[in-house]
Order: C-alpha cells, then structure tokens, then sequence
C-alpha cells in the first residue's frame, strides 16, 4: 500500500470543513478533483474511510485512525519547522528557560561559569515553571533548561533529542516569620501557602504534609510569591533554600526546626541536541564540568 503524502492535508481540511465542496474550496481544487482524491484514498487502503449522509460526512472507525495520524504527522512537521527555522537565531544570543525559584541567587552562581569568549554574548532569561520550559526548550525557544528534574521527568525525555546533567541539590525547607511558633506535628489547622497544582513542587509537598493537619490558604506557582506570603505572616511555606537565605539572615524568616519534613530536590540542565552551534556546545561543556 502507497498513499500520496498530500493525503494528510487533505484528511485534515475535510475534517476541518466537514464537506467535500468545502474542502475542496479549501484545497483549491475542483469538488470532482478533491473527490476521486477520496476515493484513491479509499482504494490505497481498500477501506472506506467516511460515512456519507447527504452533503453531511463524517469518518467511520478506518477514518477516525487515519485523521489521528494525519493529525500527529501535521503536529511533528510543525514542531521540526518551527525547529528549523529557529537554528538561524544570531549566534551571540544565548536563550536560557529558568524555574522561578532558581533565578534568585542560584542562576547567577550558574553563569558564572561561562568562558571568558562567551561573556560579551547576550544572554536571554525567561522564567516559567518545569512543564512549560520543557515545552520551550523542545520547540527551541530557548536553547538550555535548569530545572528541577527527577527520575520520572527524566526518563520521559527522549535521549536522542535532549541531553541532560545534574548540576547540584536544593534542600526544600518549612518557613515562617520570626515572630510565629509553629509545630507541625502537633498544631491543629496549619495555614498552609502552596504551590498550585502545576508547580513542579506541589506533589512534593504534599508528600511531606500527609500526615499534618492543614488548612491551605493560598496557592501560587512562584516560589517568590510564596515566600510574599509568609513575609506578610499569612502562614508556613515550603521553599527552597536559595530563595529564602537574606530572610534568614536578616531575621525576618526562620526555618521550622524539624528535619523530618525538609527534603532535597535534585537541579539539572537540560539541552536539544538537534541545534549544533559550537558555542553553545561551549556553554554545554562548561557548564558540566564546572
């Protein structure tokens, strides 16, 4: 069986229009034309592949697979275009996507490793949370990723597109103002400030919570408006280290001393693979093995 690769805009604009006249219209050709273009679809397949009520169409069970396919292939064109065409970005801007929590006072510990070449270079920053820098890197809208990562991110990624390598841990620890007392295993109603349900750190904290008695009075994505929260004495938040060091120096923020419900996150940055400029492999490599 050989199918004509044009078979795919054409399932997808007759799936769009819901009409073969329509469709047609939509693939500037003539209803007759678009039609045995169907209909050699069908013989390729030896299957029929739509349910004809009318001017009304629709795909049968043979259809609805061949739609989804073509779908998923029209997906990968897109995302290798999008690709190619950002491969020609200037040479001397470097794209880095940073967890929020991460560019306060540990990001700049990061750059400081880049090679003296590499330091009139433009860099450009762009904070969002795993699931979105993922999505970024993946469509090379940026160029390198430092996330939180662990075993089960890890292992999603495809190795022959992203390179990954674990730069160091952050330790995740309950904090609250100077002024509150609080026992975690002990007190009734915590106030809780958390993440919201896509942050990466939520399930982790709701891991180490399970057996507290809570009550969550805010949610947020970003770790620095968590800690806004608990500097205006609304409650407990787990944060990062990094992110709450000056607080505790300055006696604002103090750690709820109780090591059994701090825990370690592992940082990691991830890299395509399928864009091949030497400097950022310059920036790969100096990175690693800092």
């Amino acid at each position: 069986m050989s199918l004509d690769i044009r078979w795919i805009e054409d399932i997808l604009a007759l799936d769009a229009m819901k009409s073969i006249s329509k469709a047609a219209e939509h693939r500037f050709v003539s209803q007759s034309a678009f039609t045995r273009r169907i209909q050699q679809i069908e013989l390729d397949l030896g299957q029929e592949i739509l349910v004809r009520n009318g001017k009304n169409i629709e795909f049968n069970e043979v259809g609805q697979v061949l739609l989804s396919t073509a779908k998923n292939i029209k997906d990968q064109l897109d995302l290798t275009l999008s690709l190619l065409n950002k491969l020609n970005t200037q040479d001397k801007i470097i794209k880095f996507s940073v967890s929020h929590s991460l560019m306060s006072n540990y990001f700049s510990q990061v750059v400081k490793y880049l090679p003296e070449k590499l330091k009139d270079f433009h860099l450009e920053i762009a904070t969002n949370n795993v699931g979105e820098g993922l999505k970024n890197l993946k469509e090379g809208i940026c160029h390198f990723l430092i996330c939180y990562a662990d075993t089960t991110l890890l292992n999603s990624l495809d190795s022959s597109l992203i390179a990954y390598h674990k730069l160091g841990e952050m330790e995740i620890i309950p904090v609250c103002t100077t002024e509150q007392n609080y026992d975690l295993e002990n007190d009734q109603h915590l106030p809780l400030l958390t993440y919201g349900s896509k942050a990466y750190l939520r399930k982790y904290v709701d891991k180490i919570i399970q057996p507290l008695d809570y009550k969550i009075l805010y949610e947020t994505d970003n770790a620095l408006d968590l800690k806004e929260l608990v500097l205006q004495g609304l409650g407990i938040a787990w944060l990062p280290r990094n992110v709450v060091n000056n607080e505790i120096k300055q006696n604002k923020l103090k750690i709820i001393n109780d090591t059994d419900f701090y825990f370690t996150q592992e940082i990691y940055i991830l890299k395509s693979k399928i864009n091949r400029n030497p400097n950022l492999q310059l920036v790969w490599e100096n990175l690693i093995y800092h």
